[in-house]
């Protein structure tokens, strides 16, 4: 994966390409635009050798830099973000850090060091919204002037919308309102695909084992947090012995509050499935909403009702 933290270790061959600037969160319809466009333009200015197309992104959010302690709205985390902008075309992802430098750095000094002396662009994409440089004064029709100036092309990709007329345009905000409701398919149509968790397996109390459903524990830390309960899930390994094998299951997302657990968590039951899988990664995809978290006045009833939410998620996921 062409994943860079640091503009000094950006190949020669990024230079001189298309250059998409965003933060990408969840990497939706609307994103997927954006880079189809770009990936249009690297092939109508194509010469002697291949153009790239390099997606620059921040890390972290400037909303969470200037707001350190307010809710995280992540809905990807940065190594997501660049698996799926990589599998939709793009050659290279830039990852710079959002930190005070960049946030005092005025609109004209982005341009300059970075579009013009960094990239050497060809060709700038941004979306319908984009703003740039200390306190966003950089605007798309500034970003058009410079590039009528410097001698790049400056392409704006309008908002794009679902198909049924009135709806919403594509946008990261949307998938978090319809997770935060459980509305799990319309999030899954605004981004293409299911939302997805990756996260490493941590240890747990392993309370799931003394009534045989054993779970996977991950933790929601900086992602954001959609309706707490329980939901059938896709599940694939992305490292470890099981590495690239994939399976369906059931997870209670939330604090578990027969158990009186603070911080929120996933605790994934894998179908079918028995290993030790505690540090790997996995990523974990949203299916559908099976019910609220609910209180239990003991384990058999708690046992009860995951047996009934296994027998529901089986079904739902049968259809896949």
């Amino acid at each position: 994966m062409g994943l860079f933290r640091d503009l000094s270790q950006l190949p020669e061959t990024a230079k001189g390409g298309v250059l998409v600037i965003g933060n990408f969160d969840g990497v939706h319809k609307g994103h997927q635009a954006v880079l189809s466009r770009a990936l249009e333009k690297a092939q109508e200015i194509e010469g002697d050798r291949k153009t790239e197309v390099t997606v620059l992104v921040f890390d972290p959010h400037p909303r969470q830099y200037f707001a350190p302690h307010a809710p995280s709205l992540r809905l990807t985390r940065l190594e997501t973000r660049a698996r799926l902008l990589e599998q939709y075309g793009a050659t290279n992802i830039v990852a710079l850090t959002f930190n005070k430098n960049m946030a005092e750095m005025s609109a004209e000094d982005f341009i300059q060091k970075i579009i013009i002396e960094s990239f050497d662009a060809r060709a700038v994409c941004i979306g319908h919204d984009f703003h740039f440089g200390k306190n966003r004064a950089g605007t798309p029709d500034m970003l058009k002037t410079a590039g009528d100036m410097h001698g790049f092309d400056v392409l704006f990709i309008a908002a794009v919308s679902p198909d049924n007329a009135g709806e919403r345009p594509y946008s990261s905000t949307a998938i978090r309102e319809c997770l935060t409701r459980g509305e799990i398919s319309q999030a899954t149509n605004l981004l293409g695909d299911y939302w997805r968790l990756e996260a490493d397996v941590q240890q747990g109390d392993q309370r799931g084992r003394t009534i045989d459903f054993p779970t996977a524990n991950l933790s929601l830390k900086d992602y954001h947090l959609p309706l707490f309960g329980v939901y059938a899930v896709t599940i694939e390994m992305l490292n470890g012995s099981f590495g690239g094998q994939k399976f369906t299951g059931v997870a209670n997302l939330g604090i578990r509050p027969s158990f009186e657990t603070e911080a929120p968590r996933l605790e994934v039951f894998i179908f079918d499935f028995d290993g030790d899988i505690y540090g790997d990664t996995l990523s974990v995809g949203l299916v559908d909403f099976i019910r609220p978290e609910q209180q239990f006045d003991n384990l058999d009833a708690l046992k009860a009702q995951i047996a009934r939410d296994v027998q529901s998620a089986r079904e739902v996921l049968a259809s896949l």
